[in-house]
């Protein structure tokens, strides 16, 4: 069933077995407003997990609080994370920061929408097959 919602700080969507989640302008993103988030995208996924795409090109920045949180209970519900980034150099240091705060799931930066999707693709075909070969080293 494809689903659409608005909030103060993303929109949600749920197309075709992914969910999408588009960021609007944050100056910060800190733990406080983190829990606001996922408390809403939780609530919209209605106990189910899906292979998500965040696109965070319009994140400034983040504090260590707010990317803790995001990369351990920010991941309920989520089978995989494609996050969005508007740069090479973003996604450089996004880098950086997994390799400390180290999400409970399958996570990858991307500069390109269209790669995000394919690589989230994957994950969708594990759910709907699950005798898939695990792809998720791939």
């Amino acid at each position: 069933m494809d689903r659409e919602l608005e909030t103060q700080y993303v929109y949600m969507s749920i197309k075709d077995e992914l969910f999408l989640m588009v960021y609007k302008p944050l100056d910060l993103l800190d733990k406080e407003t983190a829990i606001k988030i996922v408390k809403g995208r939780i609530a919209f996924k209605e106990g189910k997990s899906y292979p998500s795409l965040f696109d965070i090109r319009e994140v400034k920045s983040t504090n260590k609080d707010g990317r803790d949180y995001m990369a351990n209970e920010g991941n309920d519900l989520v089978v995989a994370s494609a996050l969005l980034v508007s740069s090479s150099v973003t996604k450089m240091i996004g880098n950086f920061f997994m390799t400390v705060s180290k999400p409970k799931n399958p996570t990858r930066l991307f500069t390109s929408e269209s790669e995000a999707r394919d690589w989230l693709a994957r994950f969708s075909e594990e759910l709907n097959n699950p005798s898939t070969s695990d792809t998720r080293t791939n």
